[in-house]
């Protein structure tokens, strides 16, 4: 095996011992922080994926936003089981994003990041003033899910499991996406559609596929966040949301799609926990490390070694 390999095994076995045993051991703040870490590196991956594609999205929250609320309609309104409703919610955000994406990702550069920004803005203003969801308080109330074996969902710890059960098949696929023929055509499409479409490659379908895939997983995890907190509320959904999605990717990493986002996540989870005691710290220390990763490591904080340790090595 190489070393690459090696490490990310062995890095693998780590988090994995690390979430069993914070079901455990960990008080419920801290297994809190570790549900709340999982889902905004899945996030993280999801627009990292687009991303890669060449495209800048601003409103990576609105598939948070759509997954909630369907699952939240789904399981209030017409008694669907959690389980149900969470595979539905994903695939419902995964049909929204090829319908839009035909569309949208015809748009490049600044066009898109403002149109992604206006779309996710529509959607939620459009919660906000629907009395069948809620308007603006949102819904609440939904019923948590049965117990399966030993795993409580009454309490904090059957749901880091299931969590953790979401961010195996999540690192699992961008992993493989990452590292396989498609991983390398969204390269080349990101680097220069032009050029891609003149060795063959049809762009279009693969922006599509990757919008597709980013929305499927990003609506699992707003899905599985409104039943959580047992409350779903347009406010959860402004562009802050959208914004730390792109913060945790670009401070963890963006030459990682797996490994990045989840760095950046645990980071932005440390100092959204404890700075925010503090009045006017939390954006400004979150802004600082954004500018400082810009300037000193364009690659993320996961290329650190790469540029400090092996090249002084």
């Amino acid at each position: 095996m190489k070393l690459n390999q090696i490490t990310n095994l062995v890095l693998s076995v780590l988090i994995l011992g690390f979430i069993i045993a914070s079901a455990y051991i960990l008080p419920h703040r801290w297994q809190h922080m570790c549900i709340m870490w999982i889902a905004w590196g899945i996030v993280g991956m999801g627009w990292l994926v687009v991303l890669r594609v060449g495209e800048f999205s601003a409103g990576q929250a609105v598939f948070l936003c759509i997954g909630g609320y369907f699952a939240s309609v789904l399981m209030l309104k017409f008694n669907f089981s959690f389980w149900l409703a969470l595979i539905l919610a994903a695939f419902v955000c995964s049909i929204v994003a090829l319908i839009v994406g035909v569309v949208l990702l015809r748009l490049r550069g600044l066009y898109f990041v403002v149109i992604s920004l206006v779309f996710a803005e529509i959607v939620r203003l459009s919660a906000a003033a629907s009395d069948y969801l809620g308007a603006s308080e949102g819904l609440w109330g939904m019923q948590v899910p049965k117990n399966i074996g030993f795993i409580n969902f009454s309490t904090k710890q059957g749901w880091l499991y299931l969590f953790f059960l979401i961010l195996i098949v999540a690192c699992f696929t961008f992993w493989r996406v990452e590292k396989s023929r498609i991983g390398r055509i969204y390269n080349y499409v990101g680097a220069s559609p032009v050029l891609a479409q003149s060795f063959g490659i049809y762009f279009m379908k693969y922006k599509v596929q990757a919008f597709v895939i980013s929305a499927f997983f990003t609506g699992l995890v707003g899905a599985a966040m409104a039943v959580y907190f047992s409350a779903v509320g347009p406010e959860g959904f402004s562009f802050y949301y959208s914004l730390v999605a792109q913060i945790v990717a670009i401070i963890g990493g963006i030459s990682s799609l797996v490994w990045g986002p989840l760095l950046g996540s645990f980071l932005y989870i440390i100092f959204d926990e404890y700075l925010v005691y503090i009045p006017g710290a939390r954006p400004f220390i979150m802004g600082m490390l954004l500018i400082v990763v810009i300037f000193f490591l364009p690659e993320g904080l996961i290329s650190f070694k790469k540029k400090f340790l092996v090249k002084r090595g």
